[in-house]
């Protein structure tokens, strides 16, 4: 189906700007019930398909890791040949995620088995290596929802590597996870944040469709590690207990606010706002940040918040809006100081963007003549 014409004309404009090259897209007149059973058909044939060939394997070859590996691989192979040959079918790439999903299964499975199943698994060089696998496969199968699940994936694992490489004994590897996901969670932010920040010119680039899923599995790892992290440990564990299990949440929410500051002032600085202004937002975001320091989820919903805003992205917004919603009930719930210290840190936040919003917002001829000069002398 062709593109209509206001697609046409948009297509035309962005390419005189070099946004975009070649013809446009055609439009699919398929409705969604239709691709959603396509998807099912696909997914079925491949479980059919897979339980037949999987059967075959572990007949053949049930103590066999070389077999299994082989096998793993063949099946990433094959889906990476559907989705180069096939590509836009419904059908077809549901089937080629589900071969990939199990190939890469098999694989990591074969792979963890040969080089010592259990001991191989609890060390840090391991993950890693299932992590740079997953990059590989994200490089090599230009497929946007495989790539949003590897991106995914190589978190994942990454996260793993780091709860072993940074456990303070082998006995109790897992008590690390929260100093993991303390560094990890802000690190995932940071990086969506400078690609909200600089999509216009991997658009102009031509790398945006290239790095977007990653970007959104950076923010959906960010926002679900801030979850974990708020519900993890007391706000003075770092100085009341053992290094080891002593989880400084308030420290994964300083970074956050670091973050949703930095956001807020460069925002004001691109929208070309007074030097008032910029403090003003600043100050206002800094003062809410340190009020809810003790639920990192918050503070990074509402940056989420901010970085769709500023893409005009409704998942992002949606996950940013849920987040936040989700960080206020798992802060009442966790044993986060008291219930009235909790309370007053919201009412205190609530205070603050009220006033705020009511500062912002007001009469051009009530701004002072400071603030007036300085939008005049621009």
């Amino acid at each position: 189906m062709q593109p209509s014409a206001a697609v046409q004309a948009l297509w035309r404009a962005l390419a005189a700007e070099g946004a975009v090259a070649g013809h446009p897209p055609a439009e699919t007149d398929a409705p969604w019930s239709v691709r959603l059973l396509t998807g099912m058909a696909g997914w079925l044939g491949a479980v059919f398909f897979q339980l037949f060939l999987l059967g075959t394997v572990f007949v053949a070859a049930r103590e066999n890791s070389g077999a299994i590996l082989v096998c793993g691989l063949a099946l990433i192979a094959l889906a990476a040949l559907l989705y180069r040959r096939r590509g836009g079918h419904t059908g077809f790439e549901q089937f080629a995620l589900a071969s990939s999903l199990t190939g890469q299964g098999l694989a990591f499975y074969a792979a963890a088995d040969l080089l010592g199943r259990a001991r191989a698994v609890e060390t840090a060089a391991f993950w890693f290596g299932v992590a740079a696998c997953e990059m590989l496969l994200y490089a090599a199968i230009g497929n946007r929802l495989h790539r949003l699940l590897c991106a995914l994936a190589a978190m994942v694992s990454v996260a793993m590597a780091l709860t072993i490489a940074i456990a303070m004994g082998p006995s109790t590897p897992w008590q690390a996870m929260g100093w993991a996901l303390v560094w990890l969670a802000p690190v995932a932010a940071l990086k969506a944040t400078l690609y909200a920040t600089t999509e216009g010119r991997l658009a102009a680039l031509r790398r945006h469709h290239w790095l977007a899923p990653a970007a959104d599995a950076l923010l959906l790892c960010s926002l679900l590690a801030a979850l974990i992290v708020t519900g993890i440990g007391h706000p003075l564990a770092l100085f009341t207990e053992p290094a080891a299990r002593g989880v400084p949440h308030w420290l994964a929410g300083a970074l956050f606010a670091v973050l949703l500051v930095g956001f807020g002032i460069a925002e004001t600085a691109r929208l070309q706002r007074s030097l008032r202004r910029r403090a003003g937002v600043g100050g206002v975001l800094a003062l809410c940040a340190a009020l809810m320091i003790g639920a990192p989820a918050v503070v990074a919903g509402v940056l989420a918040t901010g970085l769709a805003l500023r893409r005009a992205s409704l998942t992002w917004l949606g996950l940013g809006l849920a987040t936040i919603g989700l960080g206020f009930i798992w802060y009442y719930s966790a044993l986060h100081w008291t219930l009235a210290i909790k309370s007053a840190t919201l009412v205190a936040a609530g205070i603050v963007v009220l006033a705020a919003r009511a500062w912002l917002t007001r009469p051009r001829s009530a701004l002072g003549a400071a603030d007036i000069a300085e939008e005049g002398s621009r």
